[in-house]
Formats: structure tokens, C-alpha cells, sequence
């Protein structure tokens, strides 16, 4: 059946099932009990459920599974029934689904990825790969890996989901705003997933269809892999005393046509949906007579792109595109401050270094660690998670180490750029399974065991050999970029022409995208940076695409711009008159933080706070290495209040306009949340060796109601809370009403904030708010969650509703007075 799923999936759109939950709250299902114990405690109807959605015309149902992994059965008390319940959940499904396909439902652990949280990327791929071994055992058809918000677990998933033979489906949900949890645009999501070998991509646990298009329309632009969509039947509503679902199956399948244009070949439904919505899908695709929608203009589009990303943002290489520049200064050779920052893991200025890079206009950056006397693998770790907090562009992982390398792509939340494999088979045996693994792209150089060929056809043997070998292992000629090597005109002055030719017939015969490190070729001679642009030019012109350069040579960078334009990369000049005509064009990230600079630094020289304004800085930047340094020496000048309402809450109300603008995401607002946590942790501890203590903003209380274990969006809200000044008293996951209430009068809470994620224990929230106004709480009440609402929160007369955690703080501190 796996094969046939795969075969299917070219030949027709399959039906998907509904929501599980749903149903099994009409049944009876109470806050308190997980929806996996029904598989032991009420078997029959989850068979009668499976049953109802095949009946109902579903292709595919899926097992009762999806939060059937050790983490989460474990804050259960159910984690010695992890392979029952998988087990006898599969079989269930097997039992009922006749012909039809079975999928075994993987969900979230409900945990934060480090650096954020405590689960690493090891430890997630372990948990999903127990799970999903006891799924394919039980003979599940595929696996679909779904509802989750942090691409890096998606990935961790997945990569444990490739170590089975089986078919597997990864989703998404994402945000009003149209990204996920942790920033990443749903083309990100899709380039990535596509080149980690999954078969089928998608959205689920969207609000409606309407929001599901608009996240398929952006995934089929850059990938042609089928496409998959379970939406919500809009968002749920409490009506007299019931939680709801508002869309009608009418209205649910009356954008689906419009979702069948973006090669969607799987399609169901999510929360609130139940077989009358599958027997709505089944009759709209049917009488849409789409028998195979296969995205072959987007397949085509796609041949020759090589993408690559960071977690938020994707850059596409191609022949009408200007070239991008690879920032080669994260590099310790020959490089002494570079080589005390690795030694004394200060990594703030490795992330100035970076920061510098981009703002100069680097694309991407090269990222070599290589030098003695550190631990490479744990170095790059943390290297590579400073750097993605840093900047927003995808990373080149510069590394001879095969263990150093696997390190850093786990690590990495993206597509990255692997430097590098050569013609030697044992070379390319070891790297290429970790492209494929961890969906990195590959440069490849010309040489191997035997040197650098002195001529161009052998400089060609090599490239094709590293191309025909790449394609063994299921890598495209997009996924490979070919370095004919720069030697240096010193030593070897006729060398330099043949390289110049061997990137023309690279171009030419073989199709593929290029790169060479420019500065090489001055190596040993004087004015090395007009050798380096003068040859730069002359590469661009013979079709380089990915130079490896200094960016932050003006000169160098101008020689680009020239070229661009010339080589009529830059279309229409656009981006050279933004330079060097009137219009200065848009601003990055950095630019923006550089302004921002500018903007406040005359009103710095008259008051003579420079030092309060750069806390500020440090705020935003997120550098948890220097924060405790600066705050000790404001100590000398200033009050602790001082210090917090003149550097910290400036700083904290800059990141706050970034995210609001979407130029920050989860990360960097955790990450500047850390970075108060430490002056805070400092000023607290001068205050109390005085005697007195720092005023905290307030005191709140969080807990995720009874019956819901979800955690992850609470523990967001806690470090936000904690580090915006307020004492956080956390009661944790599956909180009872009474036990919320007790708590919120012994610890004298200003604000009692609660959680959900699932819609059967949304009436636990009511619950708990009625009991605190019956016992007299004089505080606040503030609830959120994804199935929770504005709307909610009034009818259950909670105080407060908070989209996110940053909206929390804003609403608390202003029903507080605190603002």
C-alpha cells in the first residue's frame, strides 16, 4: 500500500479524513482525558469514527495518534503505553479502513527547541523515530507529521520519519499572520521540506480554506511536489456553553476549486470538521473533474533554481537574478580576534562580524570554525545558533569534518549551503547522505586525491563526476554549485585565464550554478583588492553566481553592481539606480537598527547617556555576552530604576515595533527577553546588597487548563512575562480549576493568565474564571491559545485576551497601570 499511496497521489486528489477530536467530543470525551487513551478505554468507537469518515468517501484516514509520543504520554501518566497505543491505534484503523489508505498521525512534542527550550534536536528526532517505528511496524500506509509551528522539530521529525520505508506527509500550521510560530513563510517551509525528500507537503489547523490558499498559493510557487491542505472549520466559538465551529460544509468547500489549481492532491479536513465536510470535499473534487492537476508550470519554473534559506527568508538563484554574494570573514585563518572569540566562546563578536557582513550586502554567509584547541562540534553548535538569532540570511557550513558538519546542519533551521565535497568518491559517500539527510545544497570543487588538473577539460572530468555522483543520491544540478578554483596569480599567473575558462564551459555544457573564493587569486601580491575586484569582474562576466567575497570592500562591492547591471542581471537597472540614483531603495533588518542609531544620537550627546543608550542596543541585538558588563558599568552612574526605564524599556519597546512589523520573530523576542533577564538578574542582586529590593512589574500566575497538556505556548509566555519585569508563578500543564484558584490567592497574583490549545478544554477556562469571581479575586484574568478568541474571553468574562505573548505583556502592564 505505501507504493500504491505514491502512484495514487500522480494519478488522482485523494480524500482525507476529518477531525478526530471533534468527534470524539460528541461522543463524550471530557477535558482531563487524552484523546489517545480512547484507543485503550473505548476502542469501538474509534473504529465507529474511521468508519463514519471511509463511509463518508476519505481516501485516507488517519490513526488516533497525533499526541501518542513519549513527551507528551508521559505528562499523561500513559508513557508505559506508548506502543499500545500506536499499536492497537493502527489496527483500529487498519480494521476500518477497507482499500483505503492509513496514515499514522504525528504531532508535536508540545516542547521548545533549543536554544529557546531544553529539548535539542537529537533528543525530538528520538522521540518522533520510537513513535513512528511503532507505527510502521503496525503497518501504517504513510506517515503524516502534522500541526506543527517550529520548522526545526518539523525537520527533526521528518529526518527520523526517512529512516523508514514509508511515504511521508509534513505540515504546518501557521499564524494569522501567515508565518509560523517561529517565523518561518510557508515558501521557506516548502523549500525546505522539499529538499529533506518528503513526498508530500502542507497546511493544516488553519483557521478555514481561505487561509490555507493563501499559504498553498506561496508553496506552489517554489516547489512541485504534491501539496497537501486540512483546515479548520473556521475559528471555534462558544455558544451556550458549547465550543463550536462556525463554517458550514457548504461554505467550508466553496473555495476548494480555487485550492485544486495549486497542485493540492491530498485534502481533508482538520478541527471542527466530520464526514458530512469529507462528503463535501468528495463531491466538489469529483465534479471538478480534476483527475490529475500535477503543478507542471512550477516544475518546470523550478528546474534550474537553486534556493536556499534561513529560517524566515529564501533567496532564488538563478540566470535573470543579480548574483549572490557569499561574506567570506567568518573565517579564524589568519585572523586573531577571531580566533580569541572561538577560544573564550564570545560569540558577540562573531555575530558583530556577521551583522557587518550583511549590512555591507553579503547574501549568505561562509561559516568556518577551523582552527585547533576548541571543541569543533560543540563550537559550531552554538556558532550557528548565535548566528541565526544574528542575521537572516542562509549560512555556508565550512567544514572537512563530517561529524562538525552533521553537527551544524541539525543545528540549522533552513536550507543550507554545505563547503564543500571534491572528486573524490570517499568524500562525496560521506557528505552527500547528509544533503540529502538535512536538505542542504552542495559545492562542489574540481579537484581530487590527485590535485587541482592543469588543464580545463580535467577541471571538467571532475565537475561531471561530482554531478553524476550527487545524482545517485538523488540530488538535482540545482542542488549542486561548482567551484573551478581560483589559484593565485603569484605563483601561478597562466592558471588563473583556466579558471576563468573552466567557469564559462561549466556554464555552458553543464548547466549548473558556480562559485569561487574571488580573493585567492591576490594571495601574496600587493594591492590585493584591485586584483580582487578587477578579477571579479572578469569571473562575473564568464557567469559566476555565488562569488565568496569581503563584503565590506566598497570598491568590491561597487565592481558587483556594475557587473549586475551589465551582465543584465539587475533587470532594468533597478538596483544600481537605487544605489546610485536619487532613490535609496528599502532598508534591511540592519540598516533599520543603524538608523535607529542615528536617529536618537544627538539627543544621546546632550544628555550624555551613550552608555545607557547602547544597553538599549544590546537589548535588541539580543548579545547575552556583553549585557552583564555594560549594566555593571551604568551601575557606577546610574540608579537600577534609572537603568531599566532609560536602556532596558527603550530597547524592549524597539524590539516590540520590530515584531509588530515582522523584522522579528519568536527567537529574536526570546532572545532579547534573555538578554533583560541578565541585567535584571544583576540590578536585583546590587539592590538587595543594599537592603532593598527591584519593584517587579507585577505578579502572574500561568497555567494550561485541566485536560490539556500543551505547554509550549505557555512556556513562551513565561519567558516574555519574566523578562518584561513581571514574577511568574507557572503551575504547568493539566491544571485543575480549583488547584489555578488556590494557588492565585496564596500567591497574591495580580493576574492569573490561562492557556489552551485544544477546544475540549475550553470550558475549563470558563470554568476557572467563574470560580475566581465567586471566591472574590481582585485581579486580572487573561486567557490565550489558539482556539481561544476576543470573543471568548468576553462571553467567559476574562479581563484580557492575548494573541501572543508580547501582546500579553502590552495588555497586562496597561490593565496594571504600568505603562
Amino acid at each position: 500500500m505505501a507504493n500504491d499511496f505514491t502512484s495514487t497521489l500522480q494519478e488522482k486528489i485523494i480524500i482525507g479524513d476529518g477531525a478526530m477530536g471533534t468527534m470524539l467530543q460528541a461522543c463524550g470525551l471530557s477535558s482531563g482525558h487524552a484523546p489517545e487513551s480512547w484507543v485503550i478505554k473505548k476502542p469501538d468507537t474509534i473504529y465507529k469514527i474511521h468508519k463514519e469518515y471511509v463511509a463518508a468517501g476519505a481516501g485516507l484516514i488517519e490513526t488516533n495518534t497525533f499526541g501518542a509520543n513519549r513527551l507528551k504520554l508521559k505528562s499523561l501518566g500513559l508513557e508505559d503505553k506508548i506502543e499500545e497505543i500506536n499499536v492497537k491505534a493502527t489496527g483500529l484503523a487498519r480494521k476500518a479502513a477497507g482499500k483505503v489508505f492509513v496514515a499514522g498521525s504525528v504531532g508535536p512534542t508540545g516542547k521548545l527547541m533549543e536554544p529557546h527550550g531544553d529539548l535539542s534536536f537529537d533528543r525530538a528526532r528520538d522521540v518522533f523515530k520510537e513513535q513512528i517505528s511503532y507505527l510502521v511496524h503496525a503497518g501504517v500506509d504513510v506517515v503524516i507529521i502534522e500541526t506543527m509551528s517550529d520548522l526545526k522539530e518539523l525537520r527533526a521529525a521528518v529526518v527520523a520519519a526517512k529512516e523508514f520505508n514509508v511515504p511521508v506527509i509534513a505540515q504546518m500550521t501557521f499564524t494569522e499572520r501567515g508565518i509560523t510560530l517561529t517565523g518561518s513563510p510557508p515558501e521557506v517551509v516548502a523549500i525546505v521540506l522539499d529538499k529533506m525528500g518528503v513526498d508530500v507537503i502542507g497546511v493544516n489547523c488553519v483557521a478555514g480554506i481561505e487561509e490555507a490558499l493563501i499559504v498553498i498559493k506561496k508553496m506552489s510557487r517554489v516547489t512541485s511536489k504534491p501539496l497537501s491542505v486540512f483546515p479548520n472549520a473556521g475559528l471555534p466559538e462558544s455558544k451556550g456553553g458549547e465550543t463550536v465551529y462556525p463554517q458550514t460544509p457548504d461554505a467550508f468547500t466553496d473555495k476548494i476549486p480555487e485550492l485544486l489549481k495549486y497542485n493540492v492532491k491530498l485534502i481533508g479536513g482538520c478541527c471542527g470538521t466530520n464526514p458530512r465536510f469529507i462528503k463535501g470535499i468528495k463531491q466538489v473534487v469529483y465534479e471538478a473533474k480534476v483527475s490529475n492537476n500535477t503543478n507542471t508550470d512550477a516544475k518546470d519554473e523550478n528546474k534550474n533554481r537553486t534556493y536556499l534559506t534561513s529560517n524566515h527568508t529564501y533567496l532564488q538563484a538563478s540566470e535573470d537574478k543579480p548574483v549572490f554574494l557569499i561574506g567570506e570573514r567568518i573565517n579564524p585563518t589568519g585572523r586573531n580576534d577571531l580566533k580569541e572569540a572561538l577560544k573564550g566562546e564570545k560569540w558577540s563578536v562573531l555575530r558583530k562580524e556577521a551583522r557587518e557582513q550583511v549590512i555591507a550586502g553579503a547574501h549568505l554567509l561562509d561559516v568556518n570554525i577551523g582552527m585547533a584547541g576548541i571543541d569543533r562540534e560543540k563550537c559550531m553548535k552554538k556558532v550557528i545558533q548565535e548566528l541565526q538569532l544574528e542575521v537572516d540570511v542562509p549560512l555556508v557550513i565550512d567544514t572537512p569534518r563530517t561529524g562538525v558538519l552533521e553537527t551544524a546542519l541539525k543545528e540549522y533551521t533552513g536550507r543550507a549551503l554545505i563547503n564543500s565535497v571534491n572528486g573524490n568518491p570517499d568524500v562525496m559517500d560521506k557528505v552527500f547522505p547528509l544533503a540529502c539527510r538535512y536538505g542542504a545544497a552542495v559545492i562542489g570543487l574540481t579537484l581530487d586525491d590527485r590535485g587541482i588538473p592543469s588543464e580545463v577539460e580535467g577541471r571538467l572530468e571532475i565537475a561531471r563526476q561530482i554531478i553524476a555522483r550527487a545524482r545517485e543520491y538523488g540530488l538535482g544540478e540545482e542542488d549542486i554549485i561548482i567551484d573551478p578554483i581560483v589559484l593565485t596569480a603569484g605563483s601561478n599567473q597562466s592558471e588563473v585565464m583556466k579558471g576563468i575558462e573552466t567557469l564559462k564551459r561549466i556554464k555552458e555544457e553543464l548547466g549548473v550554478k558556480t562559485t569561487m573564493g574571488i580573493s585567492n587569486v591576490s594571495h601574496g601580491l600587493p594591492n590585493r583588492k584591485l586584483i580582487n575586484r578587477t578579477f571579479l569582474a572578469m569571473a562575473l562576466g564568464a557567469g559566476l553566481d555565488f562569488p565568496i567575497v569581503d563584503p565590506v570592500d566598497e570598491d568590491l562591492m561597487a565592481t558587483v553592481r556594475a557587473a549586475n547591471l551589465l551582465t543584465a542581471r539587475d533587470r532594468n537597472g533597478q538596483n544600481f539606480l537605487k544605489w546610485y540614483g536619487n532613490f535609496q531603495g528599502n532598508k534591511s533588518l540592519e540598516e533599520d537598527r543603524l538608523d535607529n542609531n542615528k536617529e536618537t544620537k544627538s539627543s544621546r550627546d546632550k544628555e550624555n547617556d551613550r552608555l545607557l543608550s547602547s544597553i538599549a542596543d544590546i537589548v535588541v541585538s539580543g548579545d547575552t555576552d556583553i549585557i552583564e558588563e555594560q549594566v555593571a558599568r551604568a551601575l557606577e552612574l546610574y540608579q537600577p530604576r534609572e537603568i531599566i526605564n532609560r536602556a532596558m524599556v527603550k530597547g524592549l519597546k524597539r524590539v516590540g515595533d520590530l515584531y509588530d512589523r515582522g523584522e522579528y520573530f519568536l527567537p529574536q523576542l526570546m532572545q532579547s527577553s534573555r538578554v533583560v533577564k541578565k541585567a535584571f538578574d544583576l540590578l536585583k542582586e546590587r539592590m538587595n546588597s543594599k537592603g532593598r529590593e527591584i519593584n517587579k512589574a507585577g505578579r502572574i500566575l500561568l497555567a494550561t487548563v485541566e485536560g490539556d497538556i500543551h505547554d509550549i505556548g505557555k512556556n513562551i509566555v513565561k519567558v516574555v512575562f519574566n523578562n518584561y519585569g513581571f514574577e511568574v508563578v507557572d503551575l504547568g500543564v493539566n491544571v485543575k480549576s480549583d488547584d489555578i484558584v488556590e494557588a492565585a490567592f496564596d500567591h497574591k497574583v495580580d493576574i492569573v493568565g490561562l492557556s489552551a490549545l485544544m477546544t475540549v478544554t475550553m470550558e475549563k477556562m470558563r470554568e476557572t474564571v467563574n470560580i475566581l469571581k465567586q471566591k472574590g479575586f481582585k485581579g486580572g484574568i487573561i486567557i490565550g491559545g489558539a482556539v481561544t478568541s476576543e470573543d471568548f474571553a468576553r462571553e467567559i468574562g476574562a479581563d484580557l485576551y492575548a494573541g501572543d505573548a508580547l501582546d500579553g505583556v502590552r495588555k497586562v502592564k496597561k490593565y496594571l497601570n504600568l505603562n
